[in-house]
């Protein structure tokens, strides 16, 4: 598969540095007394890589479409420069989608998950795999 979609990865003009795993529980933030808070720091940099900025919003939602919200995609499209999501982007997006899948899934041995959410990641990793891989088919014909 990889081969495949050989010349989607190329279509990145501008690598930059893809943290992966900004959810809520890796974000610093910071305020000056009563201002409006702000991003001071982000930690576990486990994950991330030099890639593709549209990598970062599967890292942001990685159970859902955080490139579908306009506000979001806005907010970072303003300080970012972000390419247009187009059929190579999305393409992009699912491939990103798989291998997050793929991480999560290893993931899950070294750090002893057991019980309901072990049998929860189970069970998303291989239904999100199999949309993401039946996307990318539909996306590619």
């Amino acid at each position: 598969m990889p081969a495949r979609f050989a010349h989607r990865l190329a279509e990145v003009e501008r690598p930059a540095l893809v943290h992966f795993d900004a959810w809520a529980g890796n974000l610093v933030l910071d305020r000056d007394g009563d201002g409006p808070w702000r991003l001071a720091g982000l930690i576990d940099g486990e994950r991330a890589f030099f890639g593709d900025p549209l990598a970062e919003f599967v890292g942001l939602d990685p159970l859902g479409r955080a490139e579908d919200d306009p506000d979001l995609f806005a907010g970072y499209r303003s300080v970012a420069p972000l390419p247009p999501l187009d059929t190579g982007a999305r393409i992009r997006l699912a491939l990103y989608r798989v291998h997050l899948a793929l991480v999560m899934r290893a993931e899950s041995v070294p750090r002893g998950y057991e019980g309901a959410f072990a049998h929860w990641l189970d069970t998303w990793s291989a239904e999100h795999l199999t949309a993401q891989l039946a996307l990318l088919d539909a996306l590619e014909e």
